[in-house]
């Protein structure tokens, strides 16, 4: 079920990323709806949240429960990702940290790092924040990493990073039910929440 929503998934992040079709019939940009909660249909499990969301808006998913959590993405930073090493095996020229927010009256679990449930995707290329181990700001973000359990009715601040080769794409976060929510990414530096990683791009915590 996984393997197949984030299939539709990245096939989606690419009509988003890529060239737009003008005048489709019924579309709306995203700055065009209301500013309300946005996200998946309760027990839909697999479903992919089609529209692509921006800075700002939440999306709900669900915990390890089936309960509904409220996550919204508060901002993106774009440095580079050799800032303090530039002998590091990697494959892409930037380090993208995203901060988010989570939230749920009942508190709970959205999933672990293993669970793999946090991507970045540009057409065809994704990048997984699992695998990322060598951002600059390495090991100065421990308190605010997004496999945390959150309490009820607490705003759990959360950071994940990715090494990516090129500025915008879409993020994506999937919960224990294979839903999948989208947010489209800016090409340059937007929203808050990223400070506590950036801070720290060429100096030591």
């Amino acid at each position: 079920m996984k393997k197949a929503a984030t299939a539709a998934v990245l096939a989606m992040t690419m009509a988003v990323t890529g060239c737009s079709t003008a005048g489709a019939e019924g579309q709306k940009s995203v700055n065009s709806e209301p500013p309300a909660e946005t996200g998946q249909v309760p027990g839909e499990a697999g479903a992919v949240n089609s529209t692509a969301r921006e800075i700002g808006q939440t999306v709900t998913l669900r915990d390890d429960q089936g309960r509904p959590m409220q996550v919204t993405l508060t901002g993106i930073a774009y440095r580079d990702a050799f800032a303090k090493d530039k002998t590091l095996p990697l494959t892409g020229k930037y380090a993208l940290v995203v901060a988010f927010t989570k939230k749920s009256k009942t508190g709970g679990y959205l999933g672990s790092q293993m669970d793999n449930q946090i991507k970045w995707a540009r057409g065809p290329e994704m990048a997984e924040a699992m695998d990322y181990n060598d951002a600059p700001w390495e090991g100065c973000i421990d308190a605010f990493t997004p496999y945390d359990t959150v309490k009820p009715d607490e705003e759990y601040k959360a950071i994940a990073d990715f090494n990516v080769p090129a500025k915008g794409g879409t993020l994506l976060i999937e919960d224990h039910y294979g839903s999948i929510a989208v947010w489209k990414l800016p090409t340059a530096d937007a929203g808050t929440g990223t400070e506590p990683a950036t801070k720290f791009t060429t100096q030591n915590c």
